[in-house]
């Protein structure tokens, strides 16, 4: 080891570092001055962040032909870090609080923390219903809620909860759900009981089957719960996030045994960020999730899937659910939500022509389509 070779390189890193404090010290001077501008506005801006984090990407590839710079930040790395810059700089603009299905390392946590970073309040909840609740009260500023997943469908319990509450959809965020194997023990063969929430075990079956015969599968309320369990017990495991490693910890460690291990490899969740107020950002490629419920009289749908094509409107999604609030002495009045590839507050004609056929209409919200 030439010491004095490196001691002159983290000499260089250290000037470099006290750079770049100046320079987040000089970004974050800007950013509040952002926020008197803004008064009040929207501080999340989720297009905005998406159009800076690909300048940037595209700005590190051109920097890959320079001699420097041969070993190149990687792009992932890019969206990591100006993630936790974004995250940031909203803290400084206004603080921020997150109500998700806790407790702490569900996925939902994980999903939060890659759509708005680590500078935040989270709030687990015990339950959906107290998320929407508290958005609708004003005790937290947004609320992150499932909608959907490529593999068990609509999670219908939040579709209804936003007949319950008026609460708006500012954003949406797709998590990639990949299950990992998690214990004390280093050896898959020493694995007697595999603890996880039921769809985890029910999703990662196949591989715990091959690979621990013999153990017992436990279902608990959460994947994080499940980790403590694992990290507190002999012989135990876990399935759930990878960063639950980082989270659950005691005198020993949970490390991965297993990456990646459920049966399908497409496991997506589609979340909602959801406030009390309409989204006020620009909003580049729309999508407008809106529900209604139409009149009883025959081709009443077909009449609102026809107005909303003349208006040369794409519905990405069309769903229905029983409807929550019936109309008296209707019990099999059903509630249609949908998701349009507009801006539907842009068309008030639209609006205004179906509720011939519609008793009513209530745009969810307005937001940066990302698929």
């Amino acid at each position: 080891m030439d010491k004095d070779a490196l001691l002159a390189l983290r000499e260089k890193i250290n000037v470099l570092d006290d750079e770049l404090l100046e320079l987040l010290q000089k970004r974050a001077y800007i950013s509040k001055e952002v926020a008197k501008a803004k008064q009040g506005g929207t501080i999340f801006y989720p297009a905005r962040e998406k159009e800076i984090i690909a300048r940037l990407q595209s700005l590190n590839s051109a920097l890959q032909k320079t001699e420097e710079a041969k070993q190149k930040l990687p792009t992932e790395s890019i969206a990591h870090i100006w993630t936790e810059i974004f995250s940031c700089s909203r803290s400084l603009q206004k603080k921020t609080s997150l109500a998700f299905l806790g407790p702490l390392g569900t996925f939902s946590h994980f999903a939060g923390e890659e759509l708005m970073g680590k500078s935040l309040d989270f709030v687990p909840c015990s339950d959906f219903n107290t998320i929407f609740a508290k958005v609708h009260a004003g005790e937290v500023q947004c609320g992150l809620v499932p909608l959907e997943n490529s593999l068990q469908g609509t999670v219908g319990q939040c579709l209804d909860l936003f007949e319950e509450y008026p609460v708006h959809i500012i954003a949406e965020h797709y998590h990639r759900v990949c299950q990992c194997l998690l214990s004390k023990n280093t050896d898959l063969d020493t694995i007697a009981v595999v603890y996880s929430h039921p769809q985890a075990l029910m999703q990662s079956h196949v591989f715990l089957k091959q690979h621990c015969p013999g153990a017992r599968l436990v279902e608990m309320s959460s994947t994080a719960e499940a980790a403590k369990r694992a990290l507190a017990e002999e012989n135990a495991a876990t399935v759930g996030h990878e960063r639950l490693c980082e989270l659950v910890k005691g005198e020993a460690c949970l490390q991965v045994l297993a990456k990646d291990i459920a049966s399908s490899k497409e496991n997506v969740t589609r979340f909602a960020l959801i406030a009390k107020e309409q989204n006020s950002a620009l909003v580049k490629k729309p999508k407008t999730s809106f529900t209604f419920t139409v009149v009883d009289k025959a081709g009443a749908l077909s009449q609102v899937l026809q107005t909303i094509q003349k208006q040369d409107v794409n519905l990405c999604k069309l769903e229905s659910r029983p409807a929550y609030n019936r109309l008296e002495g209707s019990a099999w009045q059903y509630r249609f939500f949908a998701d349009a590839q507009a801006n539907l507050l842009e068309k008030p004609e639209l609006l205004q022509a179906l509720k011939e056929f519609c008793y009513d209409i209530r745009i969810l919200g307005v937001y940066e389509a990302l698929l």
